[in-house]
């Protein structure tokens, strides 16, 4: 059983018409199909990379990470995750793509995972500032979610503003430079 569509009309004109209207009107209902699809997979997506076992964020706190998020993906193509938990943090497994950020208010602490690209832009003294005293003495007073934000917000600001003009470190090509060549290394698999 075949299914035609075929469109009515008197004249050719008119059948072309109808055809262009039928064509259009498709187009429409996938376009919005598409949207729509977005719209559930950035929701469920934002869901997923947010945890906030403490429910101490308020709605503009999480609008702005989860923005934090979005922009790091679609700028960076970096994943982003942030946990705000209320257990000791513990040892995970970190996608090496990933930027993790884990929160523990109750014990204090504060664990941030960085890929490596994004780990040499930022830079050791900064990373190592944003890990050791960039949260000190704002878990007493409740003052967390804005640390947060303000890290948040320190990150985004460093990356977009690496100098793309940094010159590249010479490369040898005569081979004498006593470095060695790491495909005739020694422990090949």
């Amino acid at each position: 059983m075949a299914l035609f569509i075929k469109p009515h009309g008197k004249t050719g004109t008119e059948k072309f018409l109808r055809i262009i209207g039928m064509a259009i009107i498709l187009g429409l209902v996938v376009y919005a199909f598409w949207i729509n699809n977005q719209s559930t997979l950035e929701k469920i997506q934002a869901r997923n990379a947010l945890w906030d076992q403490t429910k101490v964020l308020s709605k503009s706190e999480r609008d702005f990470t989860q923005g934090f998020i979005r922009s790091m993906r679609n700028e960076f193509g970096v994943k982003v995750r942030i946990q705000i938990i209320l257990d000791p943090i513990t040892e995970q497994e970190v996608d090496p793509k990933e930027l993790l950020i884990v929160i523990s208010p109750p014990t204090q602490t504060v664990g941030m995972y960085f890929p490596g690209l994004v780990r040499h832009a930022l830079g050791k003294n900064f990373i190592s500032e944003l890990e050791n005293k960039h949260f000190t003495n704002h878990f007493s007073d409740d003052e967390w979610p804005a640390s947060l934000m303000t890290c948040l917000s320190m990150i985004w600001e460093r990356l977009v503003n690496v100098d793309s003009n940094q010159s590249v470190p010479k490369v040898s090509t005569d081979g004498n430079d006593g470095l060695p060549d790491p495909e005739s290394s020694v422990h090949k698999e």
